[in-house]
Parts: structure tokens; C-alpha cells; sequence
């Protein structure tokens, strides 16, 4: 029994290039489907990624970086459409490349440059049109990084009175792990992918982070801690520098052994240092403090919890004033 849906057809950078899109427009309309809307827009890679992301097998081809690459050189145009049977006939539409019908047939060069992109499925329809309809949803990501006691936490609760939602690196991975049904030691897991597939890493990382915030609405967060330059980098490049700021904070290892005293009550500075620095070693090895030459901000917190406010202050006045408008 047909039945009225919604679905999407997005024209391909080649098939917007090749001026197609009047074409397919009213190829749309001779099948009966009504063009409810429509956008010309260039999506970010992290967009893409999520597209493409969960359809088959995808992801693991080896074209995948380049099909990435490609959607989100330039302008795509999405076309939004409603009528019987719709995700029927926009696939039909569509077609496949070397089949007797499509526009796939009529304009596609390969398998990545094949004209156009349509949903399978009604739930996949919804998921994709919210997906690259709302894909500017994040405004602003901090990712803080510094060593043990230098007060990442410190900052991220400062944020978080200021309507930036503190979250926390672990949770994805752990997000990552609980997909993978990876079993034994988290940290053993996540420091064996870290050395064996990093960039797999971060793009599972980013994949779960990305999905969580919209599903959650999140539009202004922090993310702590980070404990590498790596990660920061490549979220910066998939998000955009527009969104992503990193944030390193620096202190000297004596101060931090004496906060690390006032924190634990502890008796001596010799106690501070069995508790501080095996963690600090850690960080080394995960390259913590190469961090701080790739950060978009260096937040000196050597002296007093003002003076470190104040600058946690003056980040958010740089990066995102509006959340310090009253009323």
C-alpha cells in the first residue's frame, strides 16, 4: 500500500558542477514527488562522515578518505521531497551506476563521482535530512589538555557556570570500546589503539562525540582532558577551526606537587611526588606537553584561583560573548 514520505536527494559536487541540477529537479517533479525544500550548502567532512558512516560496509573501503574529500570540496544541493512511496522513487531516481536506469547511469563517472546520494529507508530519511539540515549545531568545543593538578578541572567547572557542558574524553572512548565489544582494561585498550590506530581512534572518537552532542543538543561544551596533540588536531581539522578551540594549561611541576599537598592533605612534598609524578609520566608518554604547541590558548595558572578565572573569563569574552549576555 503506497503511503505519503518524506526523503532526500542530494546532488553531488560533480553533478552540481556539471549543472545538473535543473535536470534532476524536474525529474523529480515528473515522478510525482513535491519538492517540499531545498539548499545549496558545502558540508563539513564531519558531516560527511556521519552520512556515510553507518551505510554497509562504506567506511572500510579503501576510497573512503577520498569519498570524504570529495563531498565536502564543494556546494552540494539537497533537495527535499515528499510524495507516495518517496524513498522508493528517489532511489529509482537515482539508480545505480551500469544499470539500464538513474541518473547514475546517465552521469556517473565512478563510484564516488556518481551524481547523486539518496536515504534507503523512511528512519533513515529522517536521520539524514536532520543531519545535513542542522549540521552547524555545534558552536563551540573546547578540548583542555595539561598535566596532573595544573587545573583542568578547575576550568572545565568554570565553563560549566557558564553554559559550556563540561563532558569528558573517557566517556566516548569508552562509547568506542562498549561498540567494538572490545573486552579487559580500558586504559590498556585505549593506549593499544593509540599506538596500533591512532587516526582510526580519532575518528571513532569524533564520530561517537558528534552524534552524542546533537542527539543531546549540546551547541557549547568543553571536553576534558586531553592527553595528546593528536586528537585536538584532528577534531580542529574535522570540525573546523571555527568550533574547536584548544586550550592548554600551564603551571610548573612545584606548584602543582604543593597543590597536590593542600588537595590530599598529605604531610610532605616527597608524598605529593609518589602520587603526582608516576601520572605525570603518563602524560608524557601520550605527548601531553606537546599540547601546548598546537593550542589556540595557554592559560598561565601559577598564580591565585582569581587570576585564573579572570582568564577563564576572557577566553569565553574571545570565543563566545553571548553567553555572557544577561537578560
Amino acid at each position: 500500500m503506497s503511503q505519503i514520505e518524506t526523503s532526500m536527494l542530494v546532488v553531488k559536487p560533480d553533478g552540481v558542477k556539471k549543472k545538473l541540477v535543473q535536470s534532476i529537479r524536474q525529474i523529480i517533479n515528473s515522478r510525482g514527488l513535491a519538492i517540499k525544500h531545498e539548499v545549496c550548502k558545502i558540508l563539513k567532512p564531519s558531516t560527511v562522515e556521519m552520512l556515510y558512516w553507518n551505510i554497509s560496509d562504506v567506511r572500510q573501503r579503501d576510497y573512503f578518505k577520498e569519498l570524504v574529500a570529495f563531498m565536502s570540496s564543494s556546494p552540494v544541493h539537497i533537495f527535499i521531497v515528499e510524495g507516495e512511496d518517496a524513498i522508493k522513487k528517489v532511489r529509482q531516481i537515482i539508480g545505480k551506476r551500469g544499470s539500464s536506469e538513474g541518473i547514475r547511469n546517465i552521469w556517473a563517472e565512478s563510484i564516488i563521482c556518481n551524481v547523486a546520494h539518496g536515504p534507503h529507508t523512511a528512519e533513515r530519511a529522517a536521520w539524514e535530512i536532520k543531519l545535513l539540515l542542522e549540521d552547524n549545531y555545534m558552536k563551540k568545543i573546547f578540548l583542555i589538555g595539561g598535566m596532573s593538578e595544573s587545573g583542568k578541572s578547575t576550568l572545565g567547572r568554570y565553563l560549566d557556570s557558564h553554559g559550556i557542558k563540561r563532558l569528558k574524553i573517557t566517556f566516548f572512548l569508552q562509547r568506542v570500546m562498549e561498540r567494538e565489544r572490545a573486552q579487559g582494561d580500558f586504559y590498556k585498550w585505549v593506549a593499544q589503539c593509540a599506538k596500533e590506530k591512532p587516526e582510526w581512534l580519532n575518528h571513532e572518537f569524533t564520530f561517537e562525540f558528534v552524534q552524542w552532542t546533537r542527539e543531546q543538543g549540546i551547541q557549547y561544551c568543553c571536553l576534558e582532558s586531553l592527553y595528546g596533540p593528536d586528537l585536538g588536531v584532528f577534531m580542529r581539522e574535522q570540525l573546523g577551526s571555527d568550533r574547536v578551540v584548544i586550550v592548554y594549561v600551564d603551571i610548573d611541576e612545584n606548584t602543582r606537587l604543593k597543590r597536590q599537598m593542600i588537595r590530599q592533605n598529605l604531610a610532605s612534598i616527597e608524598e605529593a611526588k609518589q602520587l603526582m609524578l608516576p601520572r605525570d609520566q603518563v602524560k608524557r608518554e601520550w605527548h601531553t606537553p606537546a599540547i601546548v604547541d598546537v593550542a589556540d590558548v595557554v592559560i598561565d595558572n601559577s598564580g591565585s584561583l582569581e587570576s585564573f578565572t579572570n582568564k577563564a573569563h576572557a577566553m569565553i569574552t574571545t570565543y563566545c560573548p553571548e553567553l555572557l549576555i544577561k537578560g
